[in-house]
């Protein structure tokens, strides 16, 4: 007879990301990288899944332009519309976890649960994980007193991070100096000798890394 354990949940995060599709390419990339919660037919699953509607909205697009495809009141494109985004993503966990006991499955979950807590700012949690023997109930709202909360490690321009980039970062584009615009299209745009210098050197930098 196999032994079997459980896992079953949801995990409420939100992403960093300065626009949506950012926002999803950044979590499933951390989500990409996590250690895996294993079972001999099969590893626990992640389905990620956008809340309905938006929590925030602005009147410029990420590159800080206001274009005509941003959303008026009648859901048309328009130049004086807003760009509404989601910052809150639902991960529903699932597993059936053949071969493993409780404390083995325990352990690489919370693992995983750790390493995701450290990329992605984790909101709420409900997860149960059991076998025949054992269950345990994971329900944290990750606020300032939960350990959850803490885990994260916050970006370098962030005071709290002292200047230490997070994992998350090197997934972002350089910006410009005073200006949301990629350091890469103001090259190719713009007459800006700092930002035209910048990218020659760091061209030169690779050219070299690569001889």
């Amino acid at each position: 007879m196999s032994w079997w354990s459980y896992i079953n949940g949801v995990i409420r995060v939100e992403p960093t990301g300065r626009s949506q599709p950012e926002k999803r390419y950044i979590l499933d990339t951390v989500l990409n990288h996590l250690p895996r919660v294993t079972g001999s037919e099969g590893d626990m699953e992640i389905y990620v899944s956008q809340e309905y509607g938006y929590n925030h909205s602005s009147s410029c697009d990420e590159y800080g332009d206001c274009t005509n495809n941003l959303i008026d009141l009648y859901g048309g494109k328009s130049r004086r519309g807003w760009l509404e985004m989601q910052d809150h993503y639902l991960l529903t966990v699932h597993g059936a976890l053949r071969d493993r006991h409780f404390d083995e499955t325990h352990k690489e979950f919370m693992n995983w649960l750790c390493r995701l807590g450290k990329r992605i700012h984790l909101e709420d949690i409900l997860v149960r994980i059991n076998d025949y023997e054992k269950q345990t109930v994971i329900n944290d709202d990750c606020g300032l007193e939960s350990p959850f909360y803490h885990l994260y490690e916050w970006p370098s321009w962030c005071k709290e991070s002292e200047g230490e980039p997070a994992w998350w970062e090197h997934l972002m584009w350089d910006g410009m100096k005073n200006c949301e615009y990629p350091m890469l299209l103001g090259y190719k745009y713009f007459n800006d000798p700092d930002n035209d210098a910048e990218v020659e050197r760091r061209r030169e930098f690779y050219e070299h890394k690569d001889a």
